[in-house]
């Protein structure tokens, strides 16, 4: 009996390192910009609160709701991220993600020209992302990050 209680354990434990929030509708295709554009249209700002246990997860969520406006866009820049603490919460993730960002209309999103540095270089993030975090690590005394 413990050890059919250990392994399923085991199994919550790898099953809740697996990404809560999938890209929809294209939102994999957006360009997360590291400064202001040059030579984009900016179309509005978007704030999304989230609880979920990853900040990727969070942005994942921006995406999916800039995604999911009218006038998507090709292109956000987060101007604003901050946490704010989930009470009364037992089972489920301890904060909540507030991210604020700018949505622009950029011609050439994959290689925008931004204000951090002067408008000379090209500095734009593609948002595809393959990325896995291994959690067998946390049964023997490691470091829970990412789970």
């Amino acid at each position: 009996m413990k050890k059919a209680l250990a392994v399923c354990s085991l199994l919550l434990a790898l099953s809740a390192c697996g990404n809560m929030i999938k890209n929809e509708n294209g939102s994999e295709y957006l360009t997360q910009l590291e400064a202001e554009p040059i030579g984009c249209t900016f179309l509005y700002k978007i704030e999304s609160e989230v609880s979920v246990y990853d900040a990727d997860d969070a942005r994942r969520y921006l995406e999916n709701r800039i995604a999911d406006q009218a006038r998507p866009g090709n292109a956000y820049w987060i101007t604003s991220q901050r946490t704010r603490p989930n009470e009364w919460v037992i089972f489920g993730p301890e904060r909540a993600f507030i991210l604020v960002a700018n949505v622009y209309d950029c011609p050439h999103p994959r290689s925008v020209r931004t204000a951090k540095d002067g408008g000379t270089s090209v500095t734009a993030t593609p948002v595809i992302i393959q990325h896995q975090v291994n959690c067998q690590d946390v049964m023997y005394g490691g470091q829970m990050t990412g789970c």
